[in-house]
């Protein structure tokens, strides 16, 4: 009975999670920096980080393919702007505009010259 009742409140939070992301729907940002190796019961997850007004957050996300495809790479992340905790990385959508995501928040490591660059 009582696992029945802590499903039902992981569903409630789940289905209320995405009713407020798309009501209060904003876009930046995020890098899949982890992968949770999940449980007997869980599937393995992405971890990914963003930020909103200079606070970085942290969520997960299940995957169910090649992790090599998503670790370290930056993807849209859809969240909600009264609790931007609140987030769904959008891994269909994969940014490469360096300018896009250092306006995100992150900062990106500066290319060393080779000896044939000029100073």
């Amino acid at each position: 009975m009582l696992f029945l009742l802590f499903v039902g409140v992981l569903v409630a939070i789940t289905v209320w999670s995405k009713y407020d992301i798309a009501k209060h729907e904003k876009y930046t940002i995020g890098y899949v920096y982890d992968i949770d190796g999940g449980t007997a019961t869980a599937s393995p997850s992405l971890v990914y980080k963003y930020y909103v007004t200079g606070k970085e957050y942290h969520s997960t996300s299940p995957f169910y393919e090649n992790k090599k495809l998503y670790l370290n790479h930056f993807y849209r992340v859809r969240y909600s702007s009264e609790n931007p905790s609140s987030s769904e990385i959008l891994l269909d959508s994969v940014v490469s505009d360096t300018i896009l995501i250092k306006k995100a928040g992150f900062s990106l490591p500066k290319k060393k010259k080779n000896r044939f660059q000029e100073f």
